[in-house]
C-alpha cells in the first residue's frame, strides 16, 4: 500500500504554506491565483484528496445530505446523488416515516442540507428540521401554511402538467377521467390541497364534467391498494359509470397499473386511455409507449443539487416552478 498523501506534501510540492493548501481547496480566504494554480495542479499531481471528515471536524459540516421520500423515485434520486457526489457531498436516502421520531432522527443525522419529497409532513414537522439546522429544498407538491423561510421550494408545475394532461384527453373525448396518485402519497381528493387534484378539479369543473370521488384513488399505502381501487372502478361500478382515462402521479406506477389494466382484460387506448409523469425510462418500454407529463427530471435534478449544495453553504436559493410539457404516445390513442 502507498504512503499517503497529506496536506503538507502538497504544500511542499507548490511551495507554498499548508494553511495556503487549506485556504484553495476549502475556497476559505483570498489566495493569488498564482499559488492556486500551484496548489491544484500539486494536488492534481499526487492525486490528493481532502479529508472530509478531517474537514468536518474543523468546520462544523457533515458533506452529507438527505433525501427524503416515499417511492425515492429511482431516476430522480440516482442523478441527483451522482450529482452530489461529484460535487464531494454524500448522500443519504430516507423512506418518509411520519412520525415525530423520524423527525427526531434525521435532525440528531446534522445534515448540511435536506432535498424533502414526501407531502406526508406538516408544516411544523418540516420547521422542526430547519430549525434543528438543516435547510431544506422541498418538493412542493401541495399547499403548506406557515412554512419557515429558510425552506426553499422548488418542483416542477404540478398544476399546469395536470391542466395539459386533463385537457388532451377532454380533447379526445373522455368524460369519466380517473385521478391515481403517486405510491405514499397523501392526498384527500376532490377539494384537497395537492396540485394536481386541484388542477383536476378545476379542469372538470371548466369543461362541465362531474365530479365524482368515486374516480379519486385516495388508498395509496400500496401498489396492492392502488391496483384494489382500480378493479373497484373497472368491475364494480356500472359499466356506463367506469373510467374511460386514467391519470397517474408517477410513470412508474402507470406501467404497473398498464399491466393490471391488461390482467382484467381491458384494452390499452381502445377501452381505456393512461397517463403518467415524469418521462422516465419506464414511459418508453411499455406497449403501447406511454403518454406522460414531462418533468425534466435529469436537468431538475442537476438544478437541486447545485441549489442543496448552494443552501449547504449558507446561501438562500430563491423558490421555482419548473416548467413541464405533455410526451404524446399510444397510451391514449393514435399518434401524429
Amino acid at each position: 500500500m502507498g504512503t499517503k498523501v497529506t496536506r503538507n506534501d502538497v504544500a511542499r510540492l507548490a511551495g507554498v504554506s499548508p494553511a495556503v493548501v487549506s485556504y484553495v481547496l476549502n475556497n476559505s480566504n483570498y489566495v493569488s491565483e498564482e499559488k492556486r494554480r500551484a496548489v491544484l495542479e500539486a494536488a492534481r499531481t499526487l492525486n490528493y484528496s481532502p479529508n472530509r471528515f478531517a474537514q468536518g471536524l474543523r468546520t462544523n459540516r457533515s458533506f452529507s445530505i438527505a433525501l427524503i421520500g416515499d417511492s425515492l423515485q429511482s431516476e430522480l434520486f440516482a442523478t441527483l446523488a451522482m450529482r452530489l457526489f461529484n460535487m464531494d457531498f454524500y448522500s443519504s436516502l430516507f423512506y418518509a416515516q411520519r412520525s415525530d421520531s423520524f423527525i427526531r432522527r434525521i435532525i440528531s443525522g446534522r445534515f448540511d442540507a435536506v432535498f424533502m419529497t414526501s407531502n406526508g409532513f406538516s408544516s411544523q414537522q418540516l420547521n422542526r428540521i430547519v430549525e434543528g439546522g438543516s435547510p431544506m429544498i422541498l418538493y412542493q407538491s401541495r399547499d403548506y401554511q406557515g412554512l419557515s423561510s429558510h425552506i426553499v421550494s422548488m418542483a416542477p408545475d404540478f398544476y399546469n402538467g395536470m391542466s395539459q394532461a386533463m385537457r388532451h384527453l377532454i380533447a379526445k373525448g373522455h368524460k369519466r377521467i380517473a385521478y391515481i396518485p403517486p405510491l405514499h402519497y397523501q392526498t384527500l381528493g376532490l377539494g384537497g390541497d395537492d396540485f394536481r387534484a386541484r388542477a383536476y378539479t378545476d379542469m372538470l369543473r371548466a369543461y362541465g364534467l362531474p365530479e365524482n370521488p368515486a374516480y379519486v384513488c385516495t388508498s395509496t399505502e400500496s401498489m396492492s391498494a392502488i391496483e384494489t381501487e382500480v378493479t373497484r372502478m373497472m368491475r364494480v361500478l356500472p359499466e356506463k359509470e367506469r373510467p374511460t382515462a386514467f391519470l397517474v402521479g408517477e410513470d412508474d406506477i402507470a406501467v404497473q397499473l398498464m399491466q393490471h389494466l391488461r390482467m382484467l382484460e381491458i384494452r390499452i387506448p381502445e377501452q381505456v386511455s393512461v397517463i403518467g409523469w415524469g418521462n422516465v425510462s419506464s414511459a418508453r418500454i411499455t406497449t403501447p409507449q406511454l403518454t406522460t407529463v414531462d418533468a425534466g427530471m435529469e436537468d431538475f435534478a442537476m438544478h437541486i443539487a447545485d441549489a442543496l449544495v448552494r443552501i449547504a453553504g449558507g446561501g438562500q436559493p430563491e423558490d421555482q416552478v419548473f416548467p413541464v410539457r405533455m410526451v404524446v404516445r399510444g397510451s391514449t390513442g393514435s399518434v401524429g
